[in-house]
């Protein structure tokens, strides 16, 4: 959860409130700052995947109003030039305080692919993702071996990122290294799948490779094994007692959350790389008789050893258990991000505990949104 003032928390659910929004656009070294004047709409999406069967790319669209011309540089014989040089956009969303003023939080920082001159309406829609769109872009191949760690690194540097924070544990993973070319974005997510860790950009463009374990720690989460009015089938870090942000009530929602069940993983295969060539393992999961589930196969040239299969076969077992998935309809708050877990409240007073994967914010002069998360029933 991003850091924020008593006086945003005392704002940010409140009955009654002020959100206005902001964008940085940063062209040719020159930054220009747009605010509400400018602003007609904005939609994020923020996604994170729990089991890195991908590493999905935040997207920004934001309308501003062009009745003035002010983004008429932007016309189909210099566009491609101009994406090319990848303009940069960092959103932020503020809250109006009590005294007035305005509490801003950072919601991304993207880089323009395509845009839309609506010419009839006067009104420009530019679309931008983050890093991990240029990631999938840059191809990688090294195969000289080491750790996880300098190898993440090395696949960072050579598509030109430099702002990065890397867990030091991979630093006591050994790896061979990729025996084929793939683009950077594939790299980074068998990376994440042989560390267990989550892989993703945060919202001041910093891209993040982090173990769950430490995630949880690092918010002081604690053992879940039940509490008055929660129910949670399997056992799952807490969310802190910090309701005032990371409880999402009943009162906030605009629908009652919608609950899916996904099929538990019944079994993991997963190709081991050895020195003679790859062979083939299966792990059970020994929780659920019968294969009324699903069955997942990894092919990662970074796991080496049948002892690093078993350890992210039981990983991934785990992970895969919190498979109720809910989606809530909601005010939202700027100052959740993936990975959060929070309670949702629901007709009957029971609060549901879940992680934070997806987040939808829609800003036309008010917010609101979606957030999606999974955990127990």
């Amino acid at each position: 959860m991003r850091s924020v003032s008593q006086k945003f928390k005392n704002a940010v659910y409140a009955l009654v409130r002020n959100v206005t929004a902001r964008i940085h656009f940063t062209m040719d070294g020159v930054t220009k700052t747009y605010d509400d004047n400018w602003i007609i709409d904005i939609n994020i999406i923020e996604e994170m995947n729990t089991l890195n069967t991908t590493i999905p790319a935040n997207e920004l669209k934001v309308t501003l109003d062009n009745t003035g011309g002010e983004f008429n540089f932007l016309n189909n014989n210099n566009i491609q030039e101009i994406i090319a040089k990848r303009p940069k956009i960092e959103v932020e969303f503020g809250l109006v305080l009590e005294d007035e003023t305005i509490e801003y939080v950072p919601m991304g920082t993207f880089y323009l692919i395509e845009w839309k001159n609506k010419t009839a309406s006067m009104s420009i829609t530019l679309i931008a993702r983050d890093n991990f769109e240029l990631l999938s872009q840059v191809s990688y191949n090294n195969t000289s071996g080491g750790n996880l760690y300098d190898l993440a690194v090395d696949v960072l540097v050579n598509a030109g990122i430099t702002d990065y924070s890397i867990e030091d544990s991979l630093k006591d993973i050994n790896t061979s290294g990729f025996t084929d070319r793939l683009d950077s974005r594939k790299a980074l997510q068998h990376i994440g799948i042989a560390s267990k860790c989550a892989v993703f950009q945060d919202r001041l463009g910093k891209i993040v490779i982090k173990s769950f374990k430490t995630l949880d720690q690092s918010d002081n989460f604690l053992v879940y094994c039940g509490q008055p009015n929660v129910f949670c089938g399997t056992v799952y870090p807490a969310v802190n007692m910090e309701f005032d942000m990371k409880n999402i009530n009943y009162d906030n929602l605009f629908a009652e959350p919608e609950v899916s069940l996904d099929k538990p993983i019944y079994e993991v295969v997963i190709n081991v790389y050895e020195t003679l060539g790859k062979r083939e393992v299966v792990y059970y999961n020994t929780s659920i008789s019968g294969k009324n589930g699903t069955s997942f196969k990894i092919d990662n040239p970074l796991i080496n050893t049948e002892s690093h299969a078993a350890d992210v076969a039981a990983w991934l077992i785990k992970e895969a258990s919190y498979n109720a998935v809910y989606k809530t309809i909601w005010r939202q708050n700027p100052a959740l991000e993936c990975a959060d877990v929070i309670l949702i409240e629901d007709s009957f007073d029971a609060k549901k505990q879940t992680r934070i994967y997806k987040q939808e914010y829609q800003y036309a002069g008010y917010l609101k949104g979606n957030t999606e998360s999974r955990g127990g029933i």
